[in-house]
C-alpha cells in the first residue's frame, strides 16, 4: 500500500499559512474552494491521461496542481507581501510560490520518474528548480503589471482581460531569454516560432490555474482586498494619515 503521508505535506503547508495573524478570519478558509476545485479537476484529467497512456499530459496536470498550491500560498501571504517595495514584493511572491509549488510537485507521483532520469540528465533537477522560479516570477510580474494597468479603475472585467495578456508577455520574456542563451551562449538552434506558440499555451494554462482564485476574490470581500494587495492597489484599510498641523497654525489657534 503506497504511503500517502507525503501527499499531505502541501495541504499542511496551506493549513499552516491559515494560522498566520492576517488569516485568522473565518472567511480566509474559503481558500480551500479554488484549491480543491483545481485538484479535483486535475485528478479527472490525470485519470483521462492515464487511460490514454499520455505521460506528457499527466506531467502537465500534476505540475498545474502543484502550481495551485503555490497560488494559494501567494493569496494567503498577500497582506504581508503588499507592505514591501515593489521589487522586493515580486521576489518574495515568486519565492513563496516556488517553495510551496515545489513541495507539492516533489511529493507528486511524477517526481519519482524525474528522479530516475537523473542518470541520463544530471541537470534535470536544476532545470525543474529554474522552471518553478520562472513560474513564480511570471505570476508575480503578471499581477503587478495588471495592477499597474488597473491603477485608475479596478473592476473585475479589467483584471480578467488584462491578466492573460501580461502573463503571456511574462512568458514571452522568459522564452526570449532562454532563446538568447541557447543561440548566443550555447550556440544551439532554437525554434522561435515554437517558442511563441509554447508561451501562448503556458499563458492560457497559467490563467486557467489562477482563474479560480480570481473568482474567489471577486465573490469574497476578504479576498477582494487580498487581490488588491497583490495588485498593489489601494484597499479599504489604506486610509490616508491624519494631516499634521504646521507650527504656524498651532500658534494661531485659540487656547
Amino acid at each position: 500500500m503506497p504511503n500517502i503521508a507525503p501527499l499531505l505535506l502541501p495541504w499542511l503547508a496551506v493549513l499552516a499559512l491559515l494560522a498566520l495573524p492576517s488569516n485568522r478570519n473565518a472567511r480566509a478558509w474559503w481558500i480551500w474552494a479554488p484549491l480543491v476545485g483545481v485538484v479535483l479537476a486535475g485528478a479527472g484529467l490525470e485519470a483521462a491521461a492515464g487511460a490514454a497512456n499520455n505521460e506528457e499530459l499527466s506531467f502537465s496536470v500534476q505540475a498545474a496542481c502543484a502550481g495551485a498550491f503555490g497560488l494559494a500560498a501567494v493569496w494567503l501571504l498577500g497582506a504581508g507581501l503588499a507592505r514591501r517595495g515593489r521589487a522586493v514584493s515580486i521576489v518574495l511572491m515568486a519565492l513563496a510560490f516556488t517553495a510551496v509549488s515545489l513541495l507539492a510537485f516533489v511529493v507528486s507521483p511524477v517526481w519519482e520518474q524525474l528522479w530516475d532520469l537523473r542518470r541520463y540528465a544530471p541537470l534535470i533537477l536544476l532545470y525543474m528548480l529554474l522552471y518553478w522560479i520562472t513560474c513564480g516570477l511570471v505570476f508575480a510580474g503578471g499581477l503587478n503589471l495588471t495592477g499597474w494597468m488597473c491603477r485608475k479603475r479596478f473592476t473585475c472585467p479589467r483584471v480578467l482581460f488584462r491578466l492573460p495578456f501580461w502573463l503571456w508577455v511574462m512568458w514571452l520574456v522568459a522564452g526570449a531569454l532562454l532563446g538568447c542563451v541557447m543561440t548566443f551562449v550555447i550556440h544551439d538552434s532554437f525554434e522561435w516560432m515554437g517558442m511563441l506558440m509554447g508561451t501562448l499555451v503556458l499563458a492560457l494554462v497559467s490563467f486557467g490555474i489562477i482563474l479560480p482564485y480570481l473568482i474567489l476574490s471577486f465573490a469574497s470581500s476578504f479576498y477582494r482586498q487580498r487581490l488588491k494587495e497583490l495588485l498593489r492597489l489601494p484597499t479599504a484599510d489604506a486610509s490616508p494619515p491624519a494631516p499634521t498641523p504646521s507650527p504656524v497654525a498651532e500658534l494661531g489657534s485659540p487656547r
